[in-house]
Parts: structure tokens; sequence; C-alpha cells
């Protein structure tokens, strides 16, 4: 067997612009962040949404699209998110139509196949091999042309289209020789072996495959491409009949010891192969410990087809044994397995061995293999036609794009004498907008500047009203604090005095009572000490203001949807330094939210944090809510107020938000 899928990531494809994306470098802290599988799903999901919002924002049409690209791929592979990846990579695709950007035209159309033929979509993944391929080849890119040739290939052989596999395995051949790519030569070598087993020319077969081998000992990155090969070279001699020969290749395969560690697969499936060669010539010393080895390892692995073939292979054992209830037991459960994971080549085979075993089943597994097997059949000649009919209706596709690129060409010269004349009749509407529009701004700054000046005396006012507030519990405090002091403190000291004067009897009870009751009353008298002093202390607290009121705000609120609140204040912010309408914009943003919380999220816990870096002010706010979809457009005005204040402070504002996930919002002002 063949490797699988041949991968070529973006960040491979994307290495001539690395000098560019210097200039954007943190997007690509951003996707760098989201792909650190330490942090929590929902952060890395913000990181990743926020790469994709400043992606768009990028100025350079050719950088924004490979951006697109670096993210579409990131959901996909790092997040599984195949909803984001198929949303982002149909907008890359549209940007580089519109752009007319071939490059990253074909490298998304290459992401979008990989993305087909990984969710075993193969012949959408083979429609989009196509394009990129096609793309590519106009281009004069002979290495992504081939290596996209090679998988269109491998698809192919998949669907049995061994002819059709043969030639475009051959064109790739064409194109990756004389670059000395000796990788994907080896894998178009080993493909025409596996093409040629299946038809039945086994020494053709093994002619590729030992060509494969050569090119193996050109490759100079580690890999168990030989230990491949040889067992593939094992499978043919048993397809050819010469079991013995069969286990001398099997055998070889195994040589390597750190196999097993290495690729597990290859390990299992040589194992297995050796196992049932073995029994082929009639040998049954370990064969069963070997069969079970394998199928540990596959089990251990997920790998549900390997697994398949070591219970057929078992089956047989058990049969070539003369126990015919454990073989048709085993044969059982391959047909379950591959019915379940829709393996239907092992399904037939299953089936195949079960009409053979079973005596009283026989005719009913015969009915279902001939049913499956024409089926099977029929299928793969749909598919074989829609293979063709996909590079007929690509090639027809290039050429009406040719011909309507040479149409915009005509139909340009004509619209650059119309934009001349309306360039004119535009000038002078422009002129009267701009003159408008001044007018308005004008106006507008006037009532900005009104606004300002009225959130200062708001917020002075609510200052001052906190200030009294906070005055009245102070003189409240104080004036306790006097009561206990003078009056409470005063008559304990009194009595204390006169129980020292009843001194005078002498009896030892009347001593140990007087000195019981003097014992108490000292500790009552400390005891009172302590609360005066403590609440005189509290009395002088000068701790009131922004932070007061957001607390207050809070401990209202929170008592409507019962939320447990916090709040983390960076001690090196000072906010007697900040104006007072600054401080009304970040309190009305914070009751905004607080408010939405108690409207819609149903929150447990809400977290407010104001931190300092550099000359920058952050306002975090937390939840554990419902959550919503960010991308939904909402008709509340809640978050348009509180993007108008932010925008008002300079700042930025990001929410980032999922259903049943909680939201957080972040907002950056300067200060």
């Amino acid at each position: 067997m063949l490797f699988g899928n041949i991968k070529t990531y973006p960040e491979a494809r994307y290495l001539n612009y690395d000098i560019v994306e210097q200039t954007n470098d943190s997007i690509s802290k951003w996707i760098d962040s989201s792909r650190n599988k330490k942090l929590k799903i929902l952060k890395r999901k913000f990181y990743l949404h926020k790469a994709y919002k400043e992606s768009l924002k990028v100025s350079n049409d050719s950088l924004r699209n490979i951006f697109l690209a670096k993210v579409s791929f990131t959901y996909y592979g790092n997040l599984k998110d195949s909803l984001m990846f198929r949303k982002i990579n149909k907008q890359a695709i549209e940007l580089s139509l519109q752009i007319n950007d071939s490059l990253n035209l074909a490298n998304n159309y290459w992401d979008l196949g990989n993305f087909f033929r990984n969710n075993s979509v193969k012949d959408s993944a083979y429609f989009n091999y196509v394009r990129a391929q096609k793309i590519f080849e106009s281009l004069k890119n002979d290495q992504f042309a081939g290596s996209l040739l090679l998988n269109m290939a491998l698809i192919q052989s998949d669907f049995k289209d061994y002819t059709g596999s043969e030639v475009t395995t051959i064109r790739a051949l064409t194109l990756l020789k004389p670059l000395n790519n000796y990788k994907r030569i080896y894998q178009c070598y080993n493909n025409l072996g596996i093409i040629f087993n299946e038809l039945g020319e086994y020494d053709k077969a093994i002619f590729y495959h030992n060509t494969a081998l050569n090119y193996y000992n050109l490759i100079l990155t580690e890999n168990n491409f030989k230990e491949n090969t040889l067992n593939n070279i094992g499978v043919v001699y048993q397809n050819k009949g010469d079991f013995n020969k069969a286990v001398e290749f099997f055998q070889l395969s195994l040589e390597n010891d750190a196999l097993q560690n290495q690729n597990p697969k290859i390990y299992a499936r040589s194992l297995d192969n050796l196992a049932s060669s073995k029994l082929r010539i009639n040998e049954t010393v370990n064969i069963k410990e070997l069969l079970l080895e394998a199928y540990k390892i596959r089990d251990s692995i997920q790998d549900y087809s390997g697994m398949a073939v070591s219970k057929l292979h078992l089956a047989v054992y058990y049969a070539f044994i003369k126990d015919t209830v454990k073989a048709i037991q085993l044969a059982n459960e391959t047909m379950q397995l591959t019915r379940a994971k829709k393996n239907d080549r092992d399904l037939l085979a299953s089936l195949l061995l079960l009409s053979k075993l079973d005596k009283e089943k026989g005719r009913t597994y015969s009915r279902q293999y001939i049913e499956l097997n024409n089926r099977l059949l029929k299928q793969e000649r749909t598919i074989r036609n829609k293979f063709a009919r996909i590079r007929f209706e690509t090639d027809e596709y290039i050429d009406q794009n040719t011909e309507l690129s040479e149409q915009k060409a005509k139909l340009s010269e004509q619209k650059n004498l119309i934009l001349a004349i309306g360039s004119v009749v535009l000038l002078i509407v422009l002129l009267i907008t701009i003159i408008i529009n001044q007018r308005s701004k004008n106006v507008k700054l006037i009532l900005e500047k009104q606004q300002q000046k009225a959130n200062e005396e708001i917020f002075d006012l609510m200052l001052v009203q906190q200030y009294k507030l906070d005055e009245g519990r102070r003189k409240e405090k104080k004036r306790i604090s006097e009561e206990l002091h003078d009056g409470v403190l005063s008559r304990l000291f009194g009595t204390r005095l006169m129980l020292n004067t009843l001194n005078d009897k002498t009896d030892n009870e009347s001593i140990l009572d007087r000195k019981k009751y003097i014992n108490e009353l000292q500790q009552v008298e400390e005891e009172v000490r302590n609360v005066s002093h403590e609440l005189n202390e509290r009395s002088l607290s000068p701790n009131i203001g922004f932070i007061d009121m957001v607390e207050n705000l809070l401990e209202n609120q929170s008592k409507i949807s019962n939320f447990k609140y916090k709040i983390n204040i960076d001690s090196s912010i000072i906010w007697e330094g900040l104006k007072g309408s600054f401080k009304m914009n970040l309190y009305r943003i914070i009751q905004e939210a607080i408010q939405n919380i108690n409207k819609y999220a149903k929150a447990n816990n809400v977290l407010i944090e104001f931190k300092k870096e550099e000359n920058k002010l952050l306002l975090i706010i937390n939840d554990d809510g419902k959550g919503f979809n960010t991308d939904v457009k909402r008709r509340g005005i809640g978050i348009n107020n509180m993007k108008s204040r932010v925008q008002q402070l300079q700042g930025k504002i990001s929410i980032n938000s999922q259903l049943n996930s909680g939201t957080a919002i972040l907002i950056e002002t300067p200060c």
C-alpha cells in the first residue's frame, strides 16, 4: 500500500511572502497562539478570530489572501472547525478570482481538495485538485503541478480506475523527474507497482517497486518507504502464488528493529502478511500469535481497515485448523466492523469467506456478495466517468475564462472613455458633497464637545453624590466610636474602681468573685476599645471615587440576576489623573455590559479587570453566561452604544463569544 494523502500545508507554499509578513507580525503571532495546545480552546479560538478580523483589514490583497488561507487551514487543521474553514476558504477563493491572483487561487483550491480528501469526499477532492493543477500547469510550476497529478492518480487508484491512474502518474513523472524530487518520484513508481499488481501484471509490478527502491536510496529524509515497498513486493508475490518468496520479503520488511515504534501501521501490516503467507505454505507454528499481535497493534492505533484484515486472516487460520465455529464468529465480527465503518472492500471479503464457511447461510452470503460487488462495480464506473467529465469540464472552464479575459480587455477600453466623462461629473458632485460633509462634521464636533462637557459634569455630580454618601457614613461611624469610648468605657471603668474598693472583705469566696468580675470587665473594656479604634480608622479612609461607583453598580446589578462578581485593579493606575469624561464613558460601557448580562447572558460569575500596559488602559469584562454568535447581526443598540463610546475614547473593542461558552469583551484605550 502507498502512504496516505500528500499534504502540502499553506506555510510550505507561501514561503516567498515571509519578508512581506514581517510588516503584519501580530497576525502571525495570533495564528501561532491559536495553535498552542496548552491554551484553552476558547482562548485559542479568540486569538484565531482576532487574526481573521485583522487579516480582513490588510490592504495588500495578495497578502490578505495568504493570511486568509493560513487562518482557514488553522481552523480545520488545529481547531477542527470545518465550518470556519469552509467560510474563510470560500472568501479567499472569491478574492483570488476578483483580483486575478492565479497563484493564490490554485493554493486555495489545493487546500479545499485536501479538506475533501481527509473527509473521504474523494470526487470533490479530485475536482479541486484538477482545478489547482491546471492553474499551476499554466504558471509553469512543475513542482506543484506534478504533486497534484500524483494526488489525482492516488484517488483514481482508490476507485479502481487503474488505467486512468497509470496515465496520470506518468504525467506526474514527466514533470517531477527533471526536478529531482526523489520523494515524489518514489511515490509515483510505488503507485505504478500497486496499479499493475491490481491488474495482475505481477512482473511489471515488481519492476516498478524495485525502481521505487532505487529512488528511495536518493531520499535524504528519514522515512519508512523501504519497509513499505518491501511489504508491497511481498503482496505481489502473494498474489502471484509464490508464498515462499512473499515470506522472504515480509521478513526483510520486519528487519528494521525500530519499525514498530517508527510506523506501527506498516509493522502490523507486514506482520499480518507474514503470518498469512506462512499459513499458505502449511506453517502453523506461532501463526496465531503473529496474527493476534498484528491485530492488537492495529486496535491500539484505531486502524479499522487493518483490524478487519486481521480478523479475516484469523478466521482463515481457524478454518485451517478445522475450528469452523470460531472462524464463522470472526468472519461475522469482520462483517459487522466493515459495515459500521463503510469498508466495502473488506466487507466483500468477509461475505465471500462466510459463504464458504457457513453451510446454513452460505447462499444468503453469496447473494449479498454478488449484490454488493455489482453495486460497487457500478459505482466505480460512475466515478471513472465522473473523473473524465471533471477533466473535460475543467478544461472548458479554463477556456471560457480565457475568452472572458479577452472580452474584459475590450470592455476595459470602452469603460475608460466612460470613466473619463463620468470622472468630471463625479468630481463636481464630490466637491459639493465635501462641502456638505464638512459642515456636518463641524456641527457634529460642536455637539461632541458639548456631550464631553456634559459627561464631565455628570461624572463630577456622581462623585459629589458618592462623596456625600461616604461622608455621612464616616460621621455616623465616628459618632458611634465616640459614644462607645466616652459613654460605655467610662461606665465600665467606674464599675471596675467600685469593685476594687470592695476588696475589704477578706474571705476567700469574696476575693475570688471580685477577681473574676474585674477580669471580665477588663476583657469587655479591651474589646470595646478595639471596636472603637477600628470604627474610627475606617471612618478616616478616603477611598471614594470611580472604583466605588463601579462597585456600587455591580453590587446593585448582581442582586437582579444573582451573579457573583469580582473586580481586579492594577495598582499602577492613577485614577485622579484621568479626565471625568473618560471615566464617565468607561462607567457607561461597564453599565451597558452588565445590563446585557442581566438581560440575556444569565451568568453566574462576572469578572471586571483594569490593567495598565505602557500608555494603554485595558478594560476586560468576562462572564460565563449563554454567549451568542458574533457573526449574526443583532438588532439591539447596546453593543453599538459601547462601540460608539470606545470610538470617542479613540480606543478599540473586541468581543469574543460563543453559544454556551460565555463572553469576553476587551477594550483598549490610550491614557
